[in-house]
């Protein structure tokens, strides 16, 4: 690593200033500029073990999943996410915590003097994560894919294995028109000799990660023929899916726990371990429950944004015997609301609002939306109308938030207390 030290940010608020200027949306396919830093920093081949978890629903789920199966297991544990709903922090925890501010100010000042001031939002955070976990001295990291597979800044992460959650369409206009496009552009991370593990996987999807993997020399796992999933289990993460989501999780956790010789604590046996992980893992907006108060009504926040996650959405809500009172929603502007517009329509009898989702130049303009929604969209000029609108509507029913992640995030900017666990 490079010996000079320069000291580029003074403070917390002025690395936040600086990946703002980057842009959150910016992409650059290629990964040259952070493969440059990670060999300047010497670790593009980390010391810990890493997993990384692609795909288009489910992997910051599984992801989760992962992390707490390392935490219940007594190994410090990394995981890195996105996006975040009010701070970047949230992006970059260590055993289920986020960094300081004077971490972060510390970590981007090394990762400017290694020749950072290329990299993208996503490529610095990435680099941030990846030097975070090394001076913690984890065990094991996980880090969760942004975008694809092929030129996601996580790939350019030596990992030990990579492990595929649910591919589906999503980002047409980037991975491709067609859902073998998309499996394709993912399995671009597929390593030669790493493992690979996926679970519940569109046949189509599937072929293509058996066809990389094979060209790659890479053993091919699923989840279901690897491990045995309790019947009983309690979820700290609710919907009938995230039981595939665990059991992907199992699977991959398996593979590196056999690889590096890893054992549960003395007073534990793996059983044990399955049990606490599942239990104790938990994401703010994945079907997360919130008390009414003056300005809102009862909600379920979800981040189910495209048609696959919607459908699983609605059915979590049908086991539960769910029929909210209305909906708000919001997209990016780039989705195709063919499958998802009857989902929507159908999971309510009550109108859909559609407020702007602020500061944010992808989403989806409200009245082109309620065009598509046809009589029951309601546009609201604000979330915070669309809340008190619902309010008054709702009564004592519940009122589901859902669609982008950005949306949520307004709404966790609002109500900041409940971005964690109760």
């Amino acid at each position: 690593m490079s010996e000079t030290n320069t000291v580029h940010f003074q403070a917390y608020d002025e690395v936040e200033a600086y990946l703002a200027k980057l842009g959150l949306f910016h992409m650059d396919m290629s990964l040259d500029r952070i493969t440059a830093v990670l060999d300047e920093v010497e670790l593009r081949r980390p010391p810990y073990a890493v997993a990384q978890v692609l795909g288009t629903n489910g992997k910051g789920s599984t992801s989760t999943f992962l992390a707490a199966l390392g935490q219940a297991a007594g190994l410090d544990t990394g995981l890195f996410t996105s996006p975040h709903f009010v701070t970047p922090r949230e992006r970059v925890r260590v055993n289920g915590h986020m960094l300081d501010e004077d971490e972060w100010c510390d970590l981007a000042n090394d990762i400017m003097n290694a020749g950072g001031g290329t990299l993208t939002y996503f490529e610095f955070i990435t680099v941030l994560a990846v030097l975070a976990f090394h001076d913690y001295e984890v065990h094991l990291a996980v880090f969760e894919a942004g975008l694809g597979g092929m030129y996601d800044a996580t790939t350019a992460i030596a990992s030990d294995v990579t492990v595929y959650a649910p591919i589906a369409m999503d980002h047409e206009q980037v991975l491709g028109e067609r859902l073998e496009d998309i499996a394709r552009d993912k399995a671009g991370a597929i390593r030669h000799n790493v493992p690979v593990v996926t679970h519940v996987q569109d046949e189509a999807a599937l072929a293509v990660l058996r066809d990389v993997a094979a060209q790659k020399g890479a053993r091919l796992h699923m989840a279901e023929e690897m491990v045995t999933m309790p019947q009983d289990a309690r979820f700290g993460l609710t919907g009938a899916h995230q039981r595939d989501n665990a059991c992907l999780a199992l699977g991959a956790f398996k593979l590196l726990a056999e690889s590096h010789g890893w054992n549960p604590p003395p007073i534990m046996d793996w059983d044990d371990v399955k049990e606490l992980a599942f239990a104790d893992a938990w994401i703010a907006g994945r079907m997360q429950e919130v008390p009414a108060q003056a300005d809102h009504p009862a909600l379920i926040l979800d981040g189910a944004h495209n048609e696959h996650a919607i459908a699983a959405l609605k059915e979590a809500l049908r086991l539960r015997g769910d029929k909210p009172a209305a909906i708000i929603f919001g997209c990016m502007g780039d989705k195709v609301l063919d499958g998802i517009v009857p989902l929507l329509l159908s999971m309510t009898d009550g109108p859909v609002f559609l407020p702007p989702i602020a500061e944010n130049e992808r989403a989806m303009n409200p009245e082109e939306l309620a065009k598509v929604l046809g009589e029951r969209a309601r546009v609201s000029a604000s979330l915070g109308e669309a809340l008190r609108q619902a309010r008054k509507l709702a009564g004592e029913r519940e009122v589901l938030l859902c669609g982008s992640l950005y949306l949520l995030g307004e709404f966790f900017t609002l109500r900041p207390a409940c971005l964690e666990r109760e």
